[in-house]
Order: structure tokens, then sequence, then C-alpha cells
């Protein structure tokens, strides 16, 4: 009987585990693929897009004709008494107070009407047009940002699987020389103080797996978040960075295309430029036509008929022109910002394209540098390694002392670091001109 709940909860457990079927990519490219399908702003962004082009769609509305049909019926409770002079009636001298009408009236009408000239709809119609392509403008840059930062925390995560695997190995060889100076110590070879530094080398070494493993943790839940991943979902990274290997810092990035970020500014400005447009369109008149073709029944008692002569036609046609002649410095005021708006949006496009090229400019330079050094970094880090294998090898020849090996694995240690950091700054940068293509 004690087998039944073992066996629940083994159950329970796989069934855990088959719910968390990991993500695994295997490049940056399947990582922007992801991203951009899957990522939850994205989906806002082409949401958007439905919306603005929805309120484009009902803004040519107002260029359109309008018709409506009205049906209506009148109680007239109690009509209105009208004073007429007798001599209308053949009672002259007299005044008397009669009632027209009558007590119900019911009405049907077909109304039409068109917009001849009104340029505010015509600009309300652009700048709806414009907030379209301003979102697109938008959506096309934040999926560069999207990009970059995917490929930074792909690359990030790269770095950080690499260097749990040589700490790994690092970790191997620091313990073996703990080992070895315990023995030392104990046979009254060494003193304390090096049993001290080769348990420091071991400590620092698993700080930086732990560190390392903090870095890849934080990688994959950045890159869980931007490609839209469930929460019970884990990411695999299935590429190989080797970086002990020159090669890792070898390749050249695509040539880098202009920023997308700086097209919102030229967006913002078509826009302002169509609200200046608007607020002046303030001062214009407007010129609009309306008909109306009803029918009218007239009746004493309550009820409708509909037969021939119970219906009385009427026909009339409005040309309807409005020139505003003065509003208050309102709308001239309301112009005025729109220019200026207009002018600080042209101002900020044109700064933007020249920051953008500076940017531009010190980011390639950044990434020459940064790939200079970090070949320069990776050729020590062989170095140190082949200095490191060569002291092990003198001081099991006894030619050396413990002292100068444990050295060495200091040496080489730092030199590890050294150049992570500098291959984690390259390929974060290499993000950022790679994310623009």
């Amino acid at each position: 009987m004690q087998r039944i709940p073992f066996l629940l909860l083994a159950l329970l457990t796989l069934g855990t585990c088959l719910g968390q079927s990991p993500v695994v990519f295997h490049s940056v490219t399947e990582v922007w693929s992801a991203a951009l399908r899957n990522n939850p702003t994205e989906r806002i962004y082409r949401m958007k897009t439905g919306q603005l082009t929805e309120d484009y769609k009902a803004s040519l509305g107002n260029l359109l004709p309008q018709a409506s049909l009205g049906i209506s019926g009148q109680d007239n409770l109690k009509l209105s008494v009208t004073p007429v002079p007798g001599e209308l009636i053949g009672q002259p001298g007299k005044t008397l107070y009669l009632t027209f009408g009558k007590q119900y009236i019911y009405n049907a009408d077909l109304q039409v009407s068109q917009t001849i000239f009104n340029w505010q709809f015509v600009f309300q119609s652009k700048i709806a047009k414009e907030n379209v392509a301003l979102n697109s403008l938008q959506q096309a840059a934040y999926q560069q940002n999207l990009k970059v930062s995917s490929a930074q925390y792909y690359y990030e995560g790269l770095v950080a699987s690499s260097s749990l695997r040589i700490s790994n190995r690092d970790l191997i060889l620091a313990d073996s020389i703990l080992s070895t100076v315990r023995d030392r110590y104990t046979q009254g070879l060494v003193d304390i103080s090096a049993v001290h530094s080769a348990e420091i080398n071991v400590n620092n070494v698993r700080q930086n797996i732990y560190q390392s493993q903090q870095l890849f943790d934080q990688a994959a839940q950045n890159l869980k978040l931007l490609t839209g991943c469930k929460p019970d979902q884990s990411v695999r990274l299935d590429e190989y960075l080797a970086i002990d290997s020159l090669s890792s810092a070898s390749a050249d990035p695509a040539p880098m295309t202009p920023d997308k970020n700086i097209d919102i500014y030229a967006g913002n400005a078509r826009l302002a430029a169509l609200q200046g447009s608007l607020q002046k369109t303030a001062f214009y008149p407007t010129l609009s036509i309306a008909g109306n073709l009803g029918s009218q029944q007239f009746r004493d008692n309550f009820g409708l008929t509909f037969g021939n002569g119970a219906w009385n036609d009427y026909r009339y046609l409005i040309l309807n022109l409005n020139v505003p002649l003065f509003t208050g410095f309102y709308n001239r005021d309301k112009y005025r910002s729109a220019e200026a708006t207009a002018r600080i949006n042209a101002q900020q496009y044109q700064d933007a394209i020249e920051q953008g090229a500076i940017n531009d400019s010190l980011l390639l330079k950044t990434y020459d540098n940064y790939r200079v050094i970090t070949e320069a970094s990776g050729r020590n880090l062989l170095l140190y390694r082949e200095n490191l294998m060569l002291s092990q090898r003198k001081y099991e020849q006894g030619l050396i002392s413990i002292d100068i090996w444990q050295k060495a694995f200091e040496d080489y240690l730092r030199s590890e670091n050294t150049h992570l950091n500098n291959l984690s700054q390259l390929f974060s940068t290499r993000a950022s001109i790679i994310g623009r293509n």
C-alpha cells in the first residue's frame, strides 16, 4: 500500500517535467525569429496598427456624402392660440384668438448632406494616415531594439556557458593544486600561507562558476521575456562558443544599416507639420450642401394612414457657406503653437541625424577596438595556459617550487577573467551592429 503514494508522486513529477519543455536556440537568428513572432510588445504594435488603420478609414467618412432617414410623430397636447385681426374674417374692430394646426403630426424624411469645401476634414484624414505610418516606424524601431537586446542576451548566455565549462576545468586543476599543497604542508615542506593561497584560488574559481551561472540564468530569463516563452519553459543555447579560441573574435558583422530610431523623429516632424496645417484651416471658409425629401401627415385623431392624399410632400435644398471672422484670437494662438511644435520636431530630427552619425561612428570604432583588444587577450590567455601547463610539468619534475606553480595558475585566472570581460564587451557591441541589419 505504501507504493501507491510514491507512484502518484512520480507521475506528478513526470507530468511537471513534460510541461516544462525547453526552448532550444541554435543561433542568434532563431532568437530573432522567436522574438519578432512572440514578443508581447510586438503583438501590441500589430494590434495598434489595426486600430489606427480603422481610425484612418473612419476619417475618410467625413469626405463622403452623409444620408439619414427619419420618422417621427408629434402629439400637440394643447395647440397654441394666435391673435388674429377681425378684419380678416369680416369682424372689424375685434381681435380673435384662433387655434391653428392639427393635434397629431407625422413626419418622414430623407436627409442628404455633402461637404464641398472643408480643409479640416482633409488634414484630419492626412493626420490619421500619418499616425498609421508613424506607428509602423515605431514598430520597426522597436524590432531593431528588440533584435539588439535579444542578441546581447544571447551572446551573454553563450559567454557565460563557455565560462562555466572552462571554470569547471579550472576547478579540477585548482583542487589538484590544493591537494598537493596540503600534502606538502603535512610533510613540512611548505608553510600555511601556501595552503591559504591554494584555497583562495579554489574559492576564486568557484566564485567564477557561481557568477557565470548567475549571468547565464539572467540571460536566459531575459530571453524568455523577449521571445514570449511561457513561465514554466526553460531556455537552452545549443551553440558552442570557444572563449579560449581566437576565432571567437575574428568574424566581421555585415555592414550596419541606418538607425531606425531616427525615422521616428522624421515621422514626428511630418505629423507636427500636418498638425500646423490643420490649425491653419481654422481660418478657411467651409462650404456644404444639404437636401431634404420628406412628407407630413396632419390628423385630428390618433392614427396613421397611407391612403392617397394623406401625406403632404415637402422639399428643400440648403447651401451653407461659413466664413470665420473672429474667434477671440484662439485660432491664431493655436496655429502659432502648432507652428512652434513643428519647428521643434524638425530641429529634433536634424539633431538626431547628426547625433546618430556620431554614435554610429563611435559604435564601429568601439567594435574595432574591442576586436583588437579581445584578440590580444585571447593570445595572452593561450600563452598563460601554456605557461601554466609548463609550470605544472616543471613542478612535477622538481625544477620549480609549488609557489611558482600557484603563481602561474593565478596569472592564468586573471588572464581568463580579463578575456571574458573583453569578449562580453565585444559581443555586446557586435549585437548592437548586427541588430541594425
